[in-house]
C-alpha cells in the first residue's frame, strides 16, 4: 500500500535540480532573526538617487550598500569554514539574488544571481547599475557564466550532480584551487548574500545557505507596509520595512547578529550616511 501519492511534477529549472542534491537533511547551524527598519526617510532618498544619478535605485540596493559598508567595519563578519577553522576572506563580495522567470510553467523560473566584488567600494547607483545590467544578461541568455553552469549541469544526472557539486566546493574551498579549468566560475556566491521577496509581498521569510557555498550571512528582505508605530508616545501610522537575516553560528553568534541589526538599522533609518565619505 502507497504511503503517498505522488507524481512527476514535469520541466524542473536547473536550480531546482541542483537544489534537489545539495542538501542533506537540516544539521546545520543556522540562526534566525528579523528586524523592522522605518523606510520614510530612505524611500526619499533612493527617489533622490534616482534623479541624481538616472539609475533605477531601489530599497534593495541601499541594504546591499548598508551590509557591504558593516561587514567592512567588523571584518571578522566577512568569514567561513576552511579545514574545521575559521579563516577571512580579504574582499567583500555580495552576491544578490536574481529571479529568472518562465512566463509558461512556474516550475521552470530559474534562480541566479549577481556577485558583486568588493561591494564596499561602490556607491549606491554604481550597485544599481551593475545587478541591471548583469539581471538583464542572465535573463536574456548572454551571461557567459550563468549559461555555461546551466548548459553543463543540465544533462547530469542528479546522484552525480551531487558529488560534482561537492567536488567543485572542495576544490576552490579546502584546497583553494580556481575551479574555471572544469568551466566552473570561482566562488560565486562571495562573503553574503542578498535578496528580496517582498517583491512577491512577503513580509517576513528567511534564505536557506546554499551548502556548495561559503557564505555566512544571508539578508533576506521583506515588503514595505504602512503599520502602526509608537511616536513621542502616540500611536501613528509608519512605513516599515522588514529585514531577515540568517546567520551561520559556527561564524556569527546572537552578539553579532545583534551588531548587524543594530548598525544596518541606524544606516537605513539615516540614509545619508550610504554616500562615500
Amino acid at each position: 500500500m502507497k504511503n503517498l501519492s505522488l507524481r512527476d511534477p514535469g520541466p524542473v529549472s536547473t536550480y531546482r535540480k541542483i537544489a534537489a542534491v545539495a542538501w542533506d537533511a537540516p544539521r546545520d547551524p543556522h540562526v534566525y532573526g528579523s528586524l523592522e527598519v522605518r523606510c520614510e526617510k530612505l524611500e526619499a532618498w533612493v527617489r533622490s538617487k534616482r534623479e541624481e544619478s538616472g539609475e533605477r535605485v531601489t530599497v534593495m540596493h541601499a541594504c546591499t550598500r548598508a551590509l557591504a559598508m558593516v561587514m567592512a567595519r567588523h571584518p571578522t563578519l566577512n568569514c567561513f569554514v576552511r579545514w574545521g577553522s575559521v579563516v577571512q576572506r580579504e574582499d567583500i563580495d555580495i552576491f544578490v539574488q536574481v529571479v529568472v522567470e518562465d512566463a509558461e510553467h512556474i516550475g521552470k523560473a530559474d534562480l541566479s544571481g549577481v556577485k558583486l566584488q568588493r561591494a564596499d567600494q561602490m556607491d549606491v547607483p554604481t550597485i544599481a547599475r551593475t545587478i541591471q545590467e548583469r539581471a538583464a544578461k542572465i535573463r536574456k541568455g548572454q551571461d557567459e557564466d550563468f549559461e555555461s553552469t546551466k548548459n553543463n549541469l543540465t544533462m547530469i544526472p542528479g546522484w552525480l550532480l551531487r558529488h560534482l557539486l561537492n567536488f567543485i566546493a572542495f576544490l576552490q574551498y579546502n584546497l583553494n584551487i580556481s575551479p574555471r579549468f572544469i568551466g566552473a566560475p570561482p566562488d560565486p556566491f562571495g562573503s553574503a548574500m542578498v535578496t528580496n521577496v517582498g517583491v512577491f509581498g512577503i513580509t517576513r521569510g528567511y534564505a536557506p545557505f546554499f551548502p556548495p557555498a561559503r557564505t555566512g550571512l544571508i539578508l533576506t528582505l521583506g515588503a514595505i507596509e504602512e503599520k502602526a508605530v509608537v511616536e513621542d508616545g502616540k500611536i501613528a501610522v509608519g512605513r516599515v520595512l522588514h529585514v531577515n537575516g540568517t546567520f551561520d553560528h559556527r561564524v556569527c553568534d546572537g552578539y553579532h547578529a545583534g551588531v548587524v541589526a543594530r548598525e544596518v538599522k541606524a544606516l537605513l533609518e539615516n540614509p545619508e550616511r550610504l554616500d562615500p565619505a
